[in-house]
């Protein structure tokens, strides 16, 4: 992230993570953080990236006023921990 976010949006994303995490959907949510903490990533740099991503693709949805791009979201996901750009 360019910018750092408050600890507000920060624990509404991880909110939103979690859930996506628990339901498994989309599954790349957890595989990615499992594959992160195994490659030895702490667990509040882990959190980050997926952050990270989340607010990316809210920021994109937003700018291009376009629905949630699942295939993207889950391309950017599987990048990590390298950039972010889509």
């Amino acid at each position: 992230m360019s910018e750092r976010a408050t600890p507000a949006v920060m624990a509404a994303l991880k909110e939103v993570l979690q859930r996506q995490i628990d339901a498994g959907d989309p599954p790349e949510a957890r595989l990615t953080l499992a594959r992160l903490l195994g490659e030895g990533m702490s667990d509040d740099e882990a959190w980050r990236w997926l952050s990270a991503v989340m607010l990316q693709e809210m920021s994109i949805m937003i700018r291009d006023n376009r629905p949630f791009d699942r295939a993207g979201y889950a391309a950017a996901l599987d990048r990590l921990p390298g950039l972010i750009d889509r």
